[in-house]
C-alpha cells in the first residue's frame, strides 16, 4: 500500500506574508488539515473526540521548509506510520506541489489522549488495530533520508 496522500487542497490568501510566500505558520496547517481524512480511516475523528472524550494531541512536530509555496498552488499532503506503540505513532508527511515537488516534509509524534485528565491512553482495540494495519502496510515503503536527522548548521 501507498501512504496516504490528501484530497488537492489549495491557499487561501490571508495565509500569504509579506514576502508574497506561505507564512511559515500555514505549513503546518496544511500538515494538520490534510490527515484529517487518514485520521478518519483510523476512526479518530472529532466524532470519536466527542463519543469517548478521547482524542490525540501532538507530541513533537518538526518541519523542514524546503520551497515556497504561492497563492494560486494547489497541494496534497501525505502521511506515513513509521512506527507504533498502544498509546503513540511516529509518523512523517510531507507537502507536495500539483507539480509533484515537495514544498515541506514534517515529522512527528501522535499521542492518543483521556480528556479527563488529560493523560496519555492506550487506544482501543480496534483504532490500535487500524494503526497496525496502516503502519504494515507503510513498512513497505523506504523510510526517507530526512526522518530523524539531526538539525545543525552546515559548515
Amino acid at each position: 500500500m501507498a501512504e496516504f496522500i490528501s484530497e488537492p487542497m489549495g491557499l487561501k490568501p490571508e495565509w500569504i506574508d509579506f514576502n508574497g510566500h506561505l507564512n511559515m505558520a500555514y505549513y503546518n496547517v496544511l500538515f494538520d488539515t490534510g490527515v484529517d481524512d487518514a485520521f478518519e480511516l483510523l476512526g479518530l475523528s472529532e466524532r470519536y473526540m466527542r463519543n469517548t472524550a478521547h482524542t490525540t494531541y501532538s507530541a513533537e512536530f518538526r518541519t523542514r521548509y524546503l520551497r515556497e509555496l504561492h497563492l494560486g498552488a494547489q497541494v496534497r499532503v501525505t502521511l506515513r506510520i513509521l512506527d507504533h506503540g498502544p498509546k503513540s505513532f511516529h509518523f512523517c508527511q510531507t507537502i507536495q506541489h500539483q507539480d509533484g515537488w515537495i514544498a515541506a516534509t514534517g515529522e512527528g509524534i501522535s499521542l492518543h489522549i483521556d480528556q479527563s485528565g488529560p493523560r496519555v491512553a492506550p487506544y482501543p482495540p480496534e483504532i490500535h488495530e487500524k494503526i497496525a494495519a496502516m503502519a504494515a502496510d507503510h513498512a513497505t515503503l523506504p523510510v526517507p533520508d530526512w526522518v530523524g536527522a539531526p538539525m545543525g548548521l552546515r559548515k
